[in-house]
């Protein structure tokens, strides 16, 4: 399928606005969750030891999701400057 076709600059441009948007709403969803699942984290019905684990292991999963992002963020930049 050539670059230049209908579908191709069709899908091109929904990718890029589905990035524009994760990249534009992830600012204010940051905060909510990181501070939302430390209070989940903590009131959840375990013992004392596992609201730790369950704390770290959200440390982990919200610093990958963060990464994602910023990779997100650096390629939508890499493709304005082209």
């Amino acid at each position: 399928m050539p670059n230049n076709s209908p579908l191709s600059f069709m899908y091109k441009h929904v990718l890029n606005a589905l990035i524009l948007m994760m990249v534009h709403t992830w600012g204010f969803f940051e905060s909510v969750l990181f501070v939302g699942g430390f209070i989940v984290c903590l009131i959840l019905p375990v013992v004392w030891p596992m609201k730790f684990i369950y704390a770290v292991l959200w440390l982990i999963v919200f610093y990958i999701c963060s990464k994602v992002v910023s990779f997100l963020e650096n390629y939508r930049d890499r493709n304005k400057n082209r």
